[in-house]
């Protein structure tokens, strides 16, 4: 039997009050429901779609990392003995570079050498440097930068403002550093890595490296050539 629910006005089509069936008005209101649901939905993803689209917008471009190639990184140094020039390199450093190139000054850079990888190609020289008189590479294994300042001098060049620690001391340092193009050729065949070339000059004795003195200048000039991918 049919469930009718009590008389409702309904002025329709007669001003007299007409039973409806449960079944009715059940279906009337399922009809309906989504209508009222419906627009609130779309008002509601219209409104977080475009909130959305304003937060990324407004977040900043972020910095690309990049690490050292190893392979093809080098670090050299020059100082005078006796007025002639000596050379000598280190084979092994790692590193990052977080380079944001729509601002620069907001680029950090740190690097590692290893400092037991000295090589002067003369054995004698090298036991020498790696002694308790210059590196002290038994006590002090690790020659390391980091960057705490960036100012872009061109699109180019820049000085980098940071912190180097050799032989166990820590002091204020300031890179010179040249970008290369990437038409360099030895960016040829790396796609999206990139190439420095960083100069300073550094006095021994500030890391009490005092051997030798008389013979040795106090003025160390370092050379790096860095050879960056992308991660």
């Amino acid at each position: 039997m049919m469930n009718i629910l009590p008389l409702r006005a309904d002025v329709r089509n007669s001003g007299r009050p007409r039973a409806l069936c449960k079944p009715c008005m059940l279906a009337s209101a399922a009809v309906a429901q989504p209508a009222v649901i419906a627009l609130p939905l779309r008002s509601s993803l219209s409104a977080l779609l475009v909130l959305s689209s304003i937060m990324v917008s407004a977040l900043p471009a972020q910095a690309r990392r990049y690490v050292f190639d190893q392979r093809r990184t080098e670090v050299t140094f020059t100082y005078k003995m006796l007025y002639a020039t000596q050379r000598g390199r280190f084979t092994t450093v790692s590193g990052t570079l977080d380079f944001d190139e729509a601002a620069p000054e907001k680029s950090t850079i740190t690097a590692s050498i290893v400092a037991a990888s000295l090589a002067t190609g003369e054995p004698i020289v090298d036991s020498e440097l790696k002694g308790s008189g210059f590196f002290s590479v038994d006590t002090s294994p690790v020659i390391a930068f980091k960057s705490l300042a960036v100012r872009a001098i061109s699109a180019s060049e820049a000085a980098v403002s940071g912190e180097i620690t050799i032989n166990g001391v820590t002091k204020p340092v300031t890179l010179n550093v040249l970008l290369v193009p990437h038409d360099d050729p030895a960016l040829k065949y790396d796609v999206g890595a990139r190439k420095f070339v960083a100069t300073t000059r550094i006095q021994r004795s500030a890391f009490n490296m005092t051997k030798y003195q008389s013979l040795v200048d106090d003025d160390v000039d370092l050379h790096i050539a860095a050879i960056l991918r992308p991660l």
